[in-house]
């Protein structure tokens, strides 16, 4: 009976370990099953976070490119209204050049006048300069102031002569040397 009682204990503790085994094997495979489960759960969740993060991330691009594009043209547009005040500006100044020139032109015209007078009036007066010195007809002694009379009191006019006024200046006319216009 003992030997029976050991082979009965044996098959008693071999089903035991088979059962165990298939019970461990059972396990096993749920806990697996329960992780590919658990994993996918998790990569499906981790995927659809990726597609928020993406999706945000894609419509934050899209309003910083917006933003852009609105700065980009508005400072465009600031561009393109200096450049054409400067253009307004420029086509204005330019509408008045004409007459600026012409104004000018005659300016340079009178200056050119005048230097062309100055020229003439150094001529003459060079050539006036080289002739002999004028000389004035004697006009009769002055009488000198008498001791007694007052300093600032008028010197008596000269005695009158004898020949008229008239003949007088026809005389120191004649005397003089003729002007330049009046010369050959």
């Amino acid at each position: 009976m003992a030997g029976d009682l050991t082979a009965s204990v044996g098959a008693r503790v071999e089903e035991i370990m088979a059962s165990a085994r298939l019970a461990g094997e059972a396990l096993q495979r749920e806990v697996e099953e329960a992780a590919a489960r658990r994993a996918a759960e998790i990569r499906l969740a981790a995927e659809e976070d990726a597609r928020q993060v993406l999706a945000a991330a894609q419509e934050q691009a899209q309003r910083h490119l917006e933003e852009s594009r609105r700065r980009v043209q508005a400072f465009a547009d600031a561009r393109v209204r200096r450049i054409a005040e400067l253009t307004d500006g420029l086509t204005a100044a330019a509408e008045g050049l004409p007459e600026k020139l012409a104004e000018a032109t005659q300016v340079r015209r009178q200056v050119d006048e005048l230097i062309v007078a100055l020229g003439a009036a150094a001529e003459q007066a060079a050539r006036e300069a080289g002739r002999p010195a004028i000389k004035l007809p004697d006009i009769g002694p002055v009488q000198p102031p008498s001791p007694g009379a007052d300093a600032s009191a008028p010197a008596a006019p000269a005695p009158a002569a004898t020949e008229d006024p008239a003949a007088q200046i026809a005389r120191v006319r004649a005397s003089l040397p003729p002007r330049p216009s009046e010369s050959p």
